[in-house]
């Protein structure tokens, strides 16, 4: 078995490589989602975070509103207390106390508010948390063959890249080295066949000397693109 023999086989062994590199780059791409699942997912987080946005600033108001009542309290409970009998500071509780009742006043009006939105967004988001959950569930089903799929490249890949390492070490450094260039140079291929006097790799017509020369297992490359011309 010749040298150009075995260097297309190792041809063969990176172009099946290289074409199972490429389908299994296309797997885990579809295997992120479709797009009606990532819109499904990205709906229920933009729902979550508006539920949450409101719990939050329905928290905060809760705890103005804590801290105006106990305020109020107190100032109640100093003016009411029989301690104070200044005018001036009497007027002064009194008009601390209309200021901050009046503020309460507003804040319930605010909490009503967002206790309102807060209904409005807990119901979108069970909504969107359905939709997500039969999406789920539908994905499921739908990229178990992918998985499969992937799972199949990827041994396939590890045996293939095994191959490719015996298959090396019995070709000459030179040539192995040439066919490395020639690999990167010819988009992934190296060596071709060739039909009758065609070269596989061009399309075009390979002198007869050429495909002689091929034939007795001598290195011989296309006119036109250069590659290393296989006739068998």
């Amino acid at each position: 078995m010749t040298q150009v023999h075995q260097l297309y086989k190792l041809q063969e062994i990176d172009t099946e490589i290289r074409e199972k590199k490429q389908r299994l780059g296309e797997v885990l791409q579809f295997l992120k989602g479709p797009e009606w699942l990532l819109r499904a997912r990205a709906e229920l987080e933009t729902a979550a975070t508006q539920l949450h946005t409101l719990q939050t600033q329905r928290n905060q108001l809760n705890l103005e509103s804590q801290s105006l009542n106990n305020k109020t309290k107190a100032s109640e409970n100093r003016l009411y207390s029989g301690k104070v009998t200044n005018p001036k500071e009497m007027s002064d509780l009194q008009h601390e106390i209309g200021s901050l009742n009046k503020r309460t006043a507003v804040l319930e009006d605010e909490i009503l508010e967002v206790m309102l939105l807060m209904e409005e967004a807990e119901a979108k988001k069970a909504t969107a948390d359905e939709a997500a959950r039969k999406a789920e569930i539908r994905w499921q089903k739908e990229s178990a063959d992918l998985q499969r799929e992937r799972d199949e490249l990827a041994v396939r890949l590890n045996k293939l890249l095994e191959m490719r390492k015996g298959q090396a070490s019995i070709i000459d450094t030179a040539l192995f080295q040439e066919y490395d260039q020639l690999l990167k140079k010819k988009g992934g291929t190296a060596v071709v066949r060739v039909r009758v006097d065609m070269c596989l790799g061009c399309r075009t017509t390979i002198s007869a000397n050429k495909v002689k020369e091929a034939k007795e297992g001598k290195k011989a490359y296309c006119g036109s693109c250069g590659r290393i011309i296989y006739p068998f």
